[in-house]
């Protein structure tokens, strides 16, 4: 067990960036076009969700409102 927690944490440690330069909020060293990429990508994954609910939505409100077919 003491094995396995330390292989955890170690691995933890190692997969940290380092003095954060994968930070997408530090703004002090991007320039104007690479703010506005962070803003957009923030939008598109926040609204997503909402698009996918509304897919489903309009699917069901189609399928629900589709002329019976006749099985003859």
């Amino acid at each position: 067990m003491k094995k396995i927690v330390t292989t955890a944490i170690t691995l933890a440690f190692m997969s940290m960036p380092k003095l954060a330069a994968a930070c997408p909020a530090c703004f002090a060293a991007s320039d104007q076009r690479t703010v506005a990429a962070y803003y957009a990508s923030t939008m598109l994954l926040s609204l997503m969700p909402f698009a996918a609910i509304g897919v489903v939505v309009v699917g069901a409100i189609l399928m629900r409102n589709r002329p019976p077919t006749s099985e003859r």
